[in-house]
């Protein structure tokens, strides 16, 4: 018990010296959530357009206790730099407010499909604990940084509605109802990219909005003629996702700045906690109203630092020289005509819940980046993604119409989510490579028929099976296989299926699932390595006897007594194996769909 005693002591201790080495903040320029009344009034900063940072006007509606789990908020009507005709603005996230020269909150939320421009502040006090700090105790301002570890004050204990009058609640078509336009919710993060297809923004857009993100066509900073980009409260905040020959950017708003600590957004981004990515200046470019939802267009400017932290209160920033981690990325593309070639160079963040689908859009994208995907094409394509310290993880493959970009970018994020978020070892990725071949003219086929021409045949014969192929949008054809039976084969009746790529590995997940359940880091990139060209005719066996695998260990063709012994024994993880003898051959086509016929084997069947 002395030990622990002197354990807590210690740890306490340094966390009492780790607070008192952070920068002691101003207090005397905030003004906690408690001294907040309604009918107060102050002013906010924003940039609208350039650079320039202008001021509005707001009036407190109310303050809403306890809004969030432990978090208030606070409601206002805003006015001025004619946010009455567009209300709040997307980009406007972080913009900080003041009553009485001193600093309340950032603007962080709105109310979707309002008429008036109402927005919900995030108090000061609870951005400020981003980073542990507690900055009030008791509604009075601490003194020294040491007393920073003490807990928050109480708010008031009443809580003041919003008056209904005041929330100009708009008249919604019935096709919206039911979602949710009467919550306050976090305004939107607008996304500017550059580079993109109009068909590939629409997938991002999907991939992006469960963080809140949305993407909208915008253009890079032209350094020539862009002003030049601050940094201070009421200045726009820049985060960068992709950066090169694409790009895409988040925008929001500077809060505050406390030494090399900066505050914004007011609300999360991607609320992932820790993080490390580019954080830039910016400048604005213009407003977009919309009933719907206004937003602001913009580009970055200069990297001033990293994002460390991201969570419900909003984001932290740290000014300095050190760059966010950057994972490269390149994108060859060949064709469609006349076996053109374009390269596209990029990188992006290294995170857990973006970079696979910045990855699998960035590669979407180049290939309908100069002009749609013939409606009827093939896409042969090779995807290498190195994990830190490790070989690549390859996969060569092709993909067909009508959806071959969609398919290719499902490879891509399924190789790069898996290296960065497994149950084993959440790995570096150092560099994603891709290349794609386009032609036109879509190489899918369809298995309709089978038929052997032959009922019987001798262990270690060929039977010949004649199979209905029918082309994409060609008439039919009709092609012979020879499938080999093994001469050690037992004579009886056997099952002959023959299918494609996609096909076999159902069949093969379903008899041996032994072999797709990674036991760790190893054999989890072990079996992302597998996988087999879908330009293949499957011609599968079906083997006498059955076997189990203990973990990923098979022990083909037991004896009934030996697997009921295993079965029903402690050891975990025993599943069965059926056998099947598999041999591929070329194929012209991507073969879809499977086609089964059953023959007899006979040592005393008509020698072919």
């Amino acid at each position: 018990m002395r030990i622990r005693t002197v354990s807590i002591a210690v740890a306490a201790a340094l966390l009492v010296a780790a607070v008192a080495r952070a920068e002691a903040l101003d207090l005397k320029r905030y003004m906690p959530y408690p001294e907040v009344q309604p009918g107060m009034t102050g002013v906010g900063k924003t940039t609208l357009e350039g650079n320039t940072i202008v001021e509005f006007q707001l009036k407190v509606l109310a303050c809403l206790k306890n809004y969030g789990p432990k978090r208030n908020l606070i409601i206002v009507r805003l006015s001025g730099a004619g946010l009455e005709q567009s209300g709040t603005v997307a980009g406007m996230s972080g913009s900080p407010v003041f009553i009485d020269g001193r600093l309340v909150g950032a603007v962080a939320y709105a109310f979707p499909w309002c008429k008036l421009p109402l927005a919900g502040i995030q108090p000061i006090e609870q951005m400020l604990r981003v980073t542990d700090q507690v900055p009030w105790v008791r509604g009075r301002p601490v003194e020294t940084p040491g007393a920073l570890a003490g807990a928050l004050a109480p708010p008031r204990d009443e809580l003041v509605s919003v008056p209904v009058a005041s929330l100009g609640l708009p008249d919604v078509p019935a096709a919206l109802a039911g979602r949710e336009f009467c919550d306050m919710q976090p305004i939107r993060t607008p996304v500017m990219v550059s580079g993109f297809s109009g068909r590939a923004m629409e997938r991002l857009r999907e991939s992006l909005a469960p963080f809140g993100m949305v993407p909208m066509q915008g253009g890079a900073a032209d350094a020539r003629t862009a002003p030049e980009a601050r940094l201070e409260p009421g200045a726009p905040l820049a985060v960068t996702l992709v950066r090169g020959d694409i790009q895409m950017t988040t925008m929001g708003t500077i809060t505050e700045i406390a030494g090399n600590r900066l505050y914004a957004f007011g609300h999360s981004m991607l609320g992932a906690g820790d993080v490390d990515l580019p954080m830039m200046t910016g400048v604005a470019h213009a407003v977009v109203p919309s009933v719907m939802n206004s937003f602001r267009l913009g580009a970055a400017a200069r990297e001033v630092g990293r994002l460390t932290w991201d969570e419900e209160t909003g984001v932290l920033g740290i000014l300095g020289n050190r760059g966010a981690a950057m994972v490269p990325i390149t994108v060859k593309v060949i064709g469609p005509g006349k076996g053109r070639e374009r390269i596209y160079k990029c990188e992006m963040v290294h995170n857990r819940l973006l970079s696979p689908r910045l990855a699998a859009s960035t590669t979407g994208n180049a290939l309908t980046a100069e002009s749609e995907l013939p409606l009827d094409h093939t896409v042969s394509y090779r995807v290498a993604v190195k994990p830190a310290g490790r070989d690549p993880i390859v996969r060569e493959n092709v993909a067909v119409s009508p959806n071959g970009d969609v398919y290719l970018e499902g490879q891509v994020r399924n190789v790069v989510g898996l290296v960065m978020e497994n149950p084993f070892s959440n790995m570096k990725v150092e560099s994603v490579e891709v290349q794609a071949m386009v032609e036109a003219g879509s190489r899918l086929a369809e298995i309709e028929e089978a038929r052997p021409l032959r009922n019987a045949v001798r262990p270690g014969d060929t039977v010949p099976v004649e199979l209905k192929i029918r082309p994409w949008r060609a008439e039919p054809t009709w092609t012979t296989v020879q499938v080999k039976v093994p001469a050690d084969y037992p004579e009886g009746a056997c099952r002959v299926t023959l299918c494609g790529a996609d096909e076999a590995l159902r069949q093969e997940q379903r008899d041996a699932p032994a072999r797709f359940r990674p036991e760790d880091a190893d054999s989890l990139l072990e079996s992302m390595q597998h996988g087999e060209r879908r330009d293949q005719l499957f011609v599968r066996l079906e083997a006498p006897g059955a076997g189990l695998a203990i973990g990923r260990e098979e022990l083909p063709n037991l004896p009934a007594t030996m697997r009921a012994v295993l079965a029903d024994s402690a050891r975990r993880q025993v599943t069965g194996v059926a056998g099947a003898l598999v041999t591929k051959q070329a194929s012209a086509y991507i073969l879809t769909g499977s086609r089964q016929v059953e023959i007899v084997v006979s040592r005393k069947a008509p020698e072919k």
